[in-house]
């Protein structure tokens, strides 16, 4: 039995996929709508850590980081048509078999990949998956569990991931590209973000992390 059946009081009889068994992709699309943060490592659900506790909210610090992004997303669509942004929870897939998908805090996906995806109706998470990437760092989370999601965001042809280090107020832009994954800039209060796959998207810190 896995700790997040233990902790939902799931007896050793009860078959959830994704929780006490794998999920396949075909039982993930029939599956009931969920408005939780999780990722899906080969076919089990793993469910985001905000703090010490599994399964806990997120604070109110994420949360606000989290719009705050998402704002600065939609000035730059609404200006000029390039893309849409959406915030979690809003599956990437990484592969079918064995399951993987990722939820990023926030994303970018141009028209022309998101005109590749299924309607948006349809439960099926994002592939191709979007060309940016925003992933708020909790301090719980180890560096080799921001490899991972590194390395799957590279699979799928992500173009660029911000790291977002609220405890420091900084914000690393990470490049994806065939050949490497480089760190392009680390910014700080008083500098600006700059994309590398969007043109004309910048973002000031200090809009983000203003008190």
């Amino acid at each position: 039995m896995t700790a997040i059946a233990e902790k939902l009081d799931i007896s050793d009889t009860t078959e959830i996929p994704g929780i006490t068994r794998p999920m396949t992709y075909e039982e993930y699309v029939r599956s009931p709508e969920e408005w939780a943060r999780y990722d899906i490592l080969d076919g089990y659900k793993v469910y985001r850590r905000y703090g010490k506790e599994e399964m806990a909210s997120p604070t109110r610090q994420h949360q606000r980081l989290v719009r705050r992004i998402a704002r600065q997303f939609e000035d730059f669509v609404a200006a000029g048509l390039l893309g849409e942004c959406f915030v979690a929870p809003c599956d990437v897939l990484i592969r079918h078999i064995p399951l993987k998908s990722r939820q990023p805090d926030v994303l970018l996906i141009s028209q022309e990949r998101l005109g590749q995806n299924l309607p948006d109706d349809s439960p099926a998470p994002l592939d191709p998956a979007p060309e940016l990437v925003v992933e708020i760092i909790s301090p719980s989370e180890r560096p080799g569990q921001r490899t991972a999601k590194l390395s799957d965001y590279h699979h799928v042809d992500v173009r660029e991931v911000w790291q977002v280090f609220a405890e420091t107020k900084t914000i690393e832009v990470i490049s994806l590209t065939e050949d490497a994954i480089e760190t392009v800039g680390t910014y700080k209060s008083g500098e600006s973000i700059v994309s590398v796959t969007f043109p004309g998207l910048i973002v000031a810190v200090d809009a983000l992390f203003e008190e």
